[in-house]
Order: structure tokens, then C-alpha cells, then sequence
């Protein structure tokens, strides 16, 4: 009988697997694949809620559901919007305890509701239509629902936290000589620009070694062969990507 479909432990955060269990990295097909991560991408480059709250509410939601990913992957996104570190760990906390300004609490905490898919009550519901426009309230409901897909699909697929790959696993001995010559290994990125569909996917996984062209919005190359401390990353990047225009090509 063939084995039934891994499931993740009990007692583990949702997005982390124990050691040496694989994450999971499927090939999305194109076409959902591509609109979503356009959507993302119109979302990122092209929304009216600004950088800041913006980054609020992903954070904010990112929290909510448990998505270490995703969490870890936005500090440096919402430092660049002008959050600072305190303001950053405190949207992991209640908002309450933070001082906030007005229309930013009530962000959060429309954020902490729309994530459970709880109703908004009216008089919250009123707090954010006095403090976003119209458009703007809509893509607050666009953005955590987004932020929400991405969060579950990235916890699925037992994506570890940067925090995660970069702390090495705890051994009682020296890395075996398949492990040592694994760190060794060479990893050359080939890019295919003409079949690059800018969803931006790559850059979010991998901002180290790919770029998005603010002229015609397709990826440039900034490492054509990154170290090793980018190799996990730029994996991911490539297995986002929705069009196939990353090549990864691994020597020893």
C-alpha cells in the first residue's frame, strides 16, 4: 500500500518541521500560480494603503496565523517603511500595549479579526471607513486575505523561518563528509527575462540576488552564483516562480 500523504507533528509551530524532515516544495501550476502572485505583486507595488500600513497588516496577519516565513521575511520591508524595531515586535503583541496611533490600532484591529475570518463589528467597521478611503478599505480586505493564502500555503509547506535556516541543528559530531561536500557544492542561477512574468515572488524570497527592473518590471540577476547562505533562499525563489524563468544549476 503506498504511504498516505505526510502530515506535520503535533506540538510544532504551523510553517517549521522537525530536523531532517523535507520541506515540501511542489511546482505550482502556471495559471492560478500566476495570478495570485500578480495580485501579490499589484498589491506590493501598485497599492494606495502605503508602505507602512501596508506592512502593518502583514505582519499584523502573519502573527495571527502563525507564519514564522512570512513574519521574518517582512521585518526588513517594514523597517524600509519606517517602523521601528520596537514597533516591529509589537505587532506580535496585543495592540493595546503598544502606543499606536488611532488609525493604526484600529488597523491591527480589523487585522486580528479578518484573519480569524471573524465579523468586523459596526463601530470598528465606522473607526476604519473615518481613517481609509473608500479603495483603501477594499484592498484592506484584499491584502489580509492575500497575506492569509500565503501565510497558509508557505505553513503547508513547511517553510522554515530564516531564523531556522540560519541556526545550524544541534549535533554531537563533526558534519559527515557527504554533508561537508553538500556546503561545497557550487550554485549557478541561469534567468530567463523573456519568460519572466513579473509576479515578484523571487525578489520577496531572495532579495540578496534578484531584483525587480522599475522600468519593465521583470527580474534582474544581482548574483549569478550566491554563497551558500543564499542557496535555501534562492531554491524557494526559484520554485515560486510562476513562469519557470529561474534555472538552478548545482556542481560540486
Amino acid at each position: 500500500m503506498a504511504p498516505g500523504p505526510a502530515v506535520a507533528p503535533r506540538g510544532l509551530p504551523r510553517g517549521r518541521s522537525r530536523p531532517g524532515e523535507p520541506v515540501r516544495h511542489p511546482r505550482p501550476p502556471p495559471g492560478p500560480a500566476h495570478a495570485w502572485l500578480s495580485l501579490a505583486r499589484v498589491l506590493t507595488h501598485e497599492g494606495t494603503l502605503g508602505h507602512r500600513r501596508r506592512e502593518l497588516v502583514v505582519l499584523r496577519t502573519a502573527h495571527r496565523l502563525d507564519a514564522a516565513y512570512v513574519y521574518e521575511r517582512h521585518r526588513t520591508p517594514a523597517a524600509q517603511a519606517g517602523l521601528t524595531a520596537e514597533e516591529i515586535e509589537a505587532t506580535a503583541a496585543d495592540p493595546h500595549t503598544h502606543p499606536w496611533a488611532p488609525e493604526e490600532l484600529v488597523l491591527l484591529q480589523a487585522c486580528e479579526l479578518l484573519a480569524a475570518n471573524a465579523p468586523v463589528p459596526d463601530g470598528l467597521w465606522d473607526r476604519l471607513a473615518r481613517a481609509l478611503r473608500p479603495e483603501q478599505l477594499v484592498e484592506l480586505l484584499v491584502l489580509t486575505g492575500q497575506t492569509a493564502t500565503m501565510c497558509t500555503a508557505l505553513n503547508v509547506l513547511r517553510t522554515p523561518s530564516d531564523s531556522h535556516l540560519s541556526d545550524p541543528a544541534p549535533s554531537d559530531s563533526a558534519p559527515s563528509d557527504g554533508a561537508a561536500a553538500r556546503q561545497r557544492r557550487h550554485l549557478t542561477i541561469r534567468l530567463d527575462r523573456e519568460r519572466c512574468c513579473s509576479a515578484g515572488q523571487c525578489v520577496g524570497a531572495a532579495p540578496e540576488v534578484f531584483e525587480q527592473s522599475e522600468r519593465d518590471g521583470r527580474v534582474t540577476l544581482l548574483v549569478p552564483e550566491p554563497d551558500q547562505q543564499h542557496a535555501a533562499d534562492v531554491r524557494l525563489a526559484a520554485d515560486l516562480c510562476p513562469s519557470g524563468a529561474i534555472t538552478l544549476v548545482d556542481t560540486p
